[in-house]
């Protein structure tokens, strides 16, 4: 069993802000650990906007601001502390996560209205590029424990440790675990001119796209599985999953934005970032 000490949240001040906070509080009282808010002060209004002198009020105010929200929180029989400080939001959540060898960074999305997916926001990404360890995306409204849960997976060792993460943290005993696999369209073979041989070819993908996920099935003993195609692709295929499924928390598992081979590399995981209504728990291996 993992050590789940210290949560960081890196906290905007916006609406989701209390969606932060609850979601924060609720995982902290369940694995018994101490939250860390973070509010970072943009450092280029102070050349623009203010001087240095502005800073303490600055400081008192966005903490009276978080006190306020927490009012809204149940935080009791949680040991929590707020630090506020004037620099580039990424490099001081990531800098105080590493100091007190946090295991989860939560962070919010962008404010969206009516029922548009909520951006996550350029601060968001450099903390999930910069802070090795897993982060958790909160878009909605925090109504208590995540009840219906996928992870995804690239068939990698770290995406099964992504599972295995998941199932700690959130205390679950299983969770469903889907691959998805891109066809090769019509359009694609007549371009090639296999119009003919179409029906062998897509079997031959799928044959082969099979034998690697019941391998990865077999070698971890997994049990709540799917393999899904997309003649669309990856991307379109596990939108649609999602989105038919009404995930409330969706798990993404990477090597870091090092290997090109991971989703948090590629394409996949910041289209998921983007697009999907659902919470992300995106795992990336403590350095």
């Amino acid at each position: 069993m993992k050590s789940f000490e210290n949560i960081v949240v890196g906290l905007d001040i916006s609406k989701h802000s209390t969606y932060v906070l609850q979601k924060a509080f609720t995982l902290a009282k369940e694995n018994g650990s101490k939250v860390t808010i973070v509010h970072a002060i943009d450092k280029s209004w102070f050349s623009d906007l203010f001087s240095d002198s502005n800073l303490e009020e600055l400081i008192n105010h966005a903490t009276t601001t978080i006190n306020e929200q927490l009012t809204n929180v149940d935080t009791k029989g949680v040991q929590y502390d707020i630090l506020v400080d004037k620099g580039s939001g990424s490099d001081l959540v990531v800098k105080i996560a590493k100091k007190l060898d946090a295991y989860l960074i939560i962070i919010g999305a962008n404010e969206k209205e009516h029922d548009e997916v909520a951006i996550v926001s350029s601060t968001a990404r450099k903390i999930a590029q910069k802070g090795r360890l897993p982060m958790i995306v909160v878009k909605n409204p925090c109504e208590g424990n995540y009840s219906n849960i996928v992870a995804f997976t690239d068939l990698s060792e770290t995406s099964y440790k992504s599972l295995i993460f998941a199932k700690e943290l959130l205390q679950k005993d299983s969770l469903k675990v889907v691959y998805a696999y891109k066809q090769m369209s019509d359009l694609a073979l007549k371009y090639y001119n296999e119009d003919k041989n179409k029906d062998k070819i897509k079997q031959g993908i799928k044959d082969k796209e099979y034998e690697k996920f019941n391998n990865f099935v077999n070698d971890y003993n997994l049990k709540d599985t799917q393999i899904i195609e997309g003649s669309l692709g990856v991307n379109s295929a596990l939108t649609n999953y999602v989105k038919t499924n009404k995930n409330d928390l969706v798990v993404l598992g990477s090597k870091g934005v090092n290997n090109p081979n991971s989703f948090l590399f590629g394409s996949t995981t910041s289209f998921l970032m983007e697009n999907l209504k659902s919470d992300l728990l995106i795992y990336v291996p403590k350095k």
